[in-house]
This record gives C-alpha cells, sequence and structure tokens, in this order.
C-alpha cells in the first residue's frame, strides 16, 4: 500500500526532499483525492510557496498554477500550456534570481499520451571531461527574457480565442528583470553539486573569460553533449501522481498533449522549511 503524502512524518519528509536534491526528481503514486488546500499544505511544510493572481491561479489558493487545456463556459481557457509541445526549460527559466527552486505537479486528471521528459544537468556536468568542465565554468551566458520561449502560447492552442497568458509569457514582464548575464555553471545551494545553467530557448550570448564567443556554437556543444539518454527519465502522468522536480539540477520538456481534459496543478517552492541537520 502507498503511503500518503498526507502522513508522512517530518523525518519522511526530509528523506523525500534529500532524494529529490540528490537524484533530481522524484514521484510519489496514488496520492488521490487531494485537495487543493491539502495540496498547497503539503507543499507548504517543505518551504514557502511563490504566489500569483493570474488567470491559471485559483483565487482561494493563488499558490496553485492550473496547467490544462481545459476551458470554461465561455471558451476561454483556464490554465496554461494546453496542448502544444514545451522545448527544454526549467520553470522560472527566465530569471537570473529565483528562489522557488523546486516545482511540484499532481495529476487530477491523466493523459495517457503525454511524455514529462527530465535531464538531470548535475549528473552531466559530473560526467563531462575535466577540461571541459574547468571550460564551461569560465564561461557566461546572456539570456532575453523577452522572448516568447518555450512555446508561443497565444495563438497556437486557440487561434479564434488568444490566450490571457499575453499578460505573463515574456519574464521581463513577469519577473522584472532586464536581459543579464550569468555563469553558466552554478553551485546548488543545498548540496553544492555543480550544475548547467543551459537555458535553451533564451540564451543569446556566451563569453568565455569575459570575451564574447559564439553563442551558438556552444549551444550545439553543450546540446550533444547535455541530451543523452543516461541522463533522462521520462515519466507519463496517471491520476493521483506527484511528481517533484529541483529547478537547479534539471530541465525538462513535454510532449504534446491530446487529451485537453489533462489537468495538472502545479506548485513552486523553496527547502526552508526542511530541517536537513
Amino acid at each position: 500500500m502507498t503511503t500518503q503524502i498526507l502522513n508522512f512524518s517530518d523525518e519522511q519528509l526530509k528523506e523525500l526532499v534529500e532524494e529529490i536534491i540528490s537524484t533530481g526528481s522524484a514521484v510519489l503514486h496514488d496520492q488521490h483525492g487531494l485537495t487543493q488546500q491539502q495540496y498547497v499544505e503539503i507543499c507548504n511544510r517543505i518551504g514557502n510557496c511563490e504566489a500569483y493572481n493570474y488567470f491559471m491561479n485559483p483565487k482561494d489558493h493563488p499558490e496553485i498554477s492550473l496547467v490544462s487545456g481545459q476551458t470554461d463556459d465561455d471558451g476561454k481557457q483556464i490554465g496554461v500550456f494546453g496542448k502544444g509541445e514545451l522545448q527544454w526549460h526549467a520553470n522560472g527559466t527566465a530569471r537570473h534570481k529565483f528562489d522557488e527552486i523546486c516545482v511540484t505537479l499532481y495529476c487530477v486528471e491523466e493523459c495517457i499520451d503525454t511524455v514529462l521528459s527530465i535531464c538531470n544537468q548535475c549528473d552531466a556536468f559530473a560526467g563531462f571531461s575535466e577540461k571541459d568542465k574547468e571550460r564551461f565554468r569560465t564561461i557566461d551566458i546572456q539570456l532575453d527574457n523577452q522572448k516568447d520561449a518555450i512555446y508561443k502560447i497565444s495563438d497556437y492552442d486557440y487561434p479564434d480565442n488568444p490566450a490571457p497568458e499575453n499578460e505573463i509569457k515574456t519574464g521581463a514582464h513577469f519577473y522584472q528583470e532586464d536581459v543579464d548575464r550569468r555563469p553558466l555553471v552554478g553551485k546548488h545551494p543545498n548540496d553544492g553539486r555543480e550544475y548547467l545553467y543551459f537555458m535553451v530557448p533564451y540564451i543569446v550570448g556566451a563569453f568565455e573569460n569575459g570575451e564574447r564567443i559564439n553563442h551558438e556554437a556552444l549551444y550545439e556543444e553543450l546540446w550533444e553533449k547535455l541530451f543523452k539518454s543516461k541522463y533522462m527519465v521520462h515519466h507519463v502522468f496517471r491520476e493521483g501522481d506527484l511528481l517533484f522536480m529541483d529547478q537547479l539540477h534539471t530541465i525538462h520538456r513535454r510532449s504534446p498533449v491530446k487529451n485537453l481534459d489533462r489537468m495538472l496543478w502545479r506548485c513552486a517552492f523553496d527547502y526552508s522549511n526542511i530541517n536537513f541537520t
């Protein structure tokens, strides 16, 4: 019988978070019947949840974002990322500074034709040659968070009824940040492991030891080195699945959705309420 996360002790929750940080992701099956309130309470036991006031956030639980192609009685989208393929990204891709480093997805309505792929950037970096590691540590990347990066939401899913995501789809507006540079290699704040900050859709420049280099060539090199099956896991959601992803250790992508009734609840948070000692 599957242990219900609602009944997890503090120690069990700590062990779950340690697994997420260690492996990049974790999934609990058969977590059926969670209410939105219970879901938020679970996430808040781990850390502080981000909350927004957009169309995809339930008014009573703004910590939750609906990920779905469902529409309301007026035919308007009620969730984000309806049916299109999503490129490799991490939630918060457009941000240079973010605290909500864990994302969880809870499956309310499944779609067996849709695959979520997760790539572990820590494991990939650890597998690089020492020469490559040293070089990548000297590189900064420049991101353009004005781009419709993950995929062009409006007109794609509902060409006759543009999605209300127009108001949030650019990082500069959503996260209040300008184009900036940051190191290609970072260290995870919890375990100190090095990871690649390979934000696939946003890279518009690169600098090695402060000198501009060909960012497209870097992009191609990283793509070839990173995206290998040994660094990946693939998940098909079934109802009651509760999946966690560390957004520094991993990036993920999604295949197209055929069943627009598919419904996931998404929360993002840090690990600040876990006592690691």
